[in-house]
């Protein structure tokens, strides 16, 4: 197989998900060409990603919308005479571009997607002992991320927490207010600093959590996904809810402090042993919701079963990660 596409997805973080495919093809067709078909807003965190030689863009929203759309983008792929198609996301498009095909396995839903990523590898004899989602930062990308922590003051030895309070949908979201009591109590207990990071839209959620923190966080503004990668590498543990830097969290090896209530932590958590899921143990009968016919169909405009999850908890998942040291970063 010389040249390889891999089916990958739109959202951010189903896209880091499915990077766990590169290390086995890798092993198994070492010479080969591997390309990732990927949505816009998650080609940015490929684009550049050493393990894979490029990254190519799917937009079903604009270009390639509709069924002239597809003609589109299967006549594009076509000309670059693909050996191979692994189709991660069960696209009836992956099998029109005139090269071998591997789908996705039929089976039990309730499973992690990586777990199901890889099995349309095993089924052909790929061995996958290991594999993960991983994101592989350059040097210069390590350089800047240190950088900039060194101009806002933070030192190599002082302990630095991730947090993202934001995510795509209210359902997904805790309090902000309880994401302040976490942070101050790391601060004053663990003299800890806070990286506190937001997408472009959750700026202004982001500046009435820093008004409200005793210790004044560093705001992280960017709308560069390997910058944020490169920064959240840095991190001891990264607490926040079901989102896709969260994912990015566990593919750069930085322990997980996750947060869950309307969505399924079996499908769609944190991937990896450094990781942590946070519930609150309320159980109305529909959660979780997401995946579902009608995700957030109550009407509420909120998860009762996330909100449920006390500060008390997520302390003592940040505190098992850091005072124990079980799963400390460099391990």
């Amino acid at each position: 197989m010389k040249k390889i596409l891999v089916f990958s997805f739109s959202f951010i973080g189903d896209a880091v998900l499915s990077t766990a495919v590169i290390q086995p093809l890798r092993k198994h067709f070492p010479d080969a060409h591997i390309t990732f078909l990927v949505g816009p807003r998650a080609f940015d965190i490929l684009a550049t990603e050493p393990n894979i030689d490029a990254a190519t863009v799917y937009d079903n929203r604009d270009e390639h919308a509709g069924w002239k759309g597809r003609l589109r983008l299967i006549k594009t792929l076509r000309r670059d005479k693909f050996d191979l198609v692994v189709n991660l996301r069960d696209s009836l498009t992956a099998r029109c571009i005139g090269a071998k095909h591997w789908g996705m396995v039929r089976g039990e839903s309730n499973r992690h997607a990586v777990t199901r990523y890889l099995e349309v590898l095993q089924r052909h004899g790929v061995d996958t002992t290991g594999a993960h989602p991983h994101l592989q930062l350059t040097e210069d990308e390590q350089t800047l991320a240190h950088c900039f922590l060194t101009e806002a003051g933070i030192t190599s030895e002082r302990l630095l927490i991730g947090i993202h309070l934001g995510g795509n949908w209210e359902y997904k979201l805790w309090d902000v207010e309880k994401y302040a009591s976490v942070a101050n109590a790391v601060c004053k207990e663990q003299n800890a600093a806070i990286l506190l990071f937001a997408g472009p839209n959750e700026w202004e959620l982001q500046a009435q959590i820093a008004k409200v923190m005793a210790v004044p966080p560093i705001l992280i503004q960017t709308e560069n996904l390997r910058h944020l990668a490169a920064l959240i590498s840095t991190c001891d543990v990264y607490i926040g809810n079901d989102t896709g830097p969260m994912h990015i969290a566990a593919a750069v090896d930085t322990p997980v402090v996750a947060l869950f209530g309307s969505t399924n932590h079996i499908r769609s958590g944190p991937y990896g042993e450094k990781q942590t899921i946070v519930q609150s143990g309320i159980d109305l009968g529909c959660n979780p919701c997401h995946p579902g016919r009608h995700p957030g169909g109550c009407g509420a405009g909120s998860c009762e079963v996330i909100a449920g999850i006390t500060v008390e908890q997520v302390l003592a998942a940040v505190e098992h990660h850091i005072i124990h040291g079980v799963y400390s970063k460099g391990n």
